[in-house]
């Protein structure tokens, strides 16, 4: 399991995760990120990962994706700046202020500048592999 019992706040590159493995050729980008959502908010109201915060990071500004408040999903926009640096910045931040914190990115250039600040990082697929719900959710 890659998914630590730990509370920790999961820093997620949104539309990396969904580009990186996610996105099919037959469905729409928006598609499979609401599904995403959904399954993040299911997951977040486990028992097994209900400690945990997820904040889904997307570049640039507000596009709909439903609610941006779910259980323990925060949905965040980064604006003028990119959803690289806005992870980078937080995660410093949360960890200099002794919260755990985990980034989940298969930028391999945002994972060198994590481990350059202490900062672990996830592969996309295998943080979202590592996720399971209990047997009676499925």
């Amino acid at each position: 399991m890659y998914t630590t019992t730990k509370p920790t706040v999961y820093l997620i590159d949104g539309l990396n995760l969904v580009r990186s493995f996610l996105w099919q050729f037959s469905r729409t980008e928006e598609d499979v990120t609401a599904e995403f959502l959904d399954f993040l908010e299911q997951v977040s109201q486990d028992e097994n990962y209900a400690m945990h915060e997820y904040r889904v990071v997307f570049d640039g500004s507000y596009r709909p994706v439903g609610p941006l408040y779910r259980a323990g999903v925060h949905i965040i926009f980064s604006e003028e700046t990119t959803a690289d640096d806005y992870i980078f910045q937080e995660a410093d931040f949360l960890a200099q202020n002794g919260t755990r914190v985990m980034a989940v990115t298969s930028d391999r250039d945002l994972q060198s500048r994590l481990k350059a600040i202490g900062v672990k990082a996830l592969f996309c697929q295998k943080f979202y592999r590592s996720l399971k719900l209990a047997e009676s959710e499925k």
